[in-house]
């Protein structure tokens, strides 16, 4: 780059991002899918729901920018597996809110550390002053990022906050083999139909 002017595609701040993307993911997908069996995108739709739970379908997709339908077949996926349930909400029975089971936290504590000491491998050339600087302009540059997203497609919906005890009470009485209760769990597909 020449006095602040990109002289090819090379010295663009989304080029850069994308190409970092690219190579980390595709390490990231060879390394998770053999130690823990889940693509990668699997597991940052474990880890988002993980972080948001209880939270819909809706809300997933607005914090991972992905598209409904493709996203109800990973949250199908992971039902089938046994990793993530869903049940209907107290105060509307149509919205059906998702959360990991047991054996889906098990296996998040399992790749989560994992996940983070590539991170932290990834920064090492950095100091921590750097580090601290490069996490708060990404974070600037990501609301720059969604603001002209916004613009462009509108305002994605806001998530509203849920008090804590209303969260406890939306989880659905696990059976041993990972079912509800109330008989047999439908399809994230089925689900999604009804957010």
């Amino acid at each position: 780059m020449a006095n602040g002017v990109p002289q090819d595609v090379r010295d663009l701040l989304m080029y850069r991002i994308a190409r970092i993307a690219t190579i980390a993911d595709r390490s990231g997908q060879t390394i998770i899918s053999r130690r823990f069996g889940l693509t990668l995108g699997a597991w940052r739709v474990l880890g988002v729901i993980h972080a948001f739970a209880p939270v819909t379908l809706t809300e997933l997709a607005g914090e991972l920018y992905l598209d409904k339908g493709q996203l109800s077949r990973s949250i199908s996926d992971l039902i089938d597996s046994g990793l993530v349930r869903h049940a209907a909400g107290q105060r509307n029975r149509r919205q059906t809110f998702l959360e990991l089971t047991a054996e889906g936290m098990r296996l998040h504590d399992r790749i989560l550390p994992f996940v983070a000491g590539r991170n932290a491998r990834m920064m090492e050339p950095l100091s921590a002053a750097e580090r601290a600087t490069l996490l708060r302009l990404l974070d600037k540059v990501m609301i720059a990022v969604t603001a002209s997203h916004e613009d462009l497609f509108g305002a994605l919906p806001k998530r509203p906050a849920r008090p804590a005890m209303a969260r406890k009470s939306r989880r659905p009485t696990a059976t041993a083999a990972g079912g509800s209760r109330t008989g047999e769990r439908p399809r994230a597909r089925e689900v999604a139909a009804r957010q």
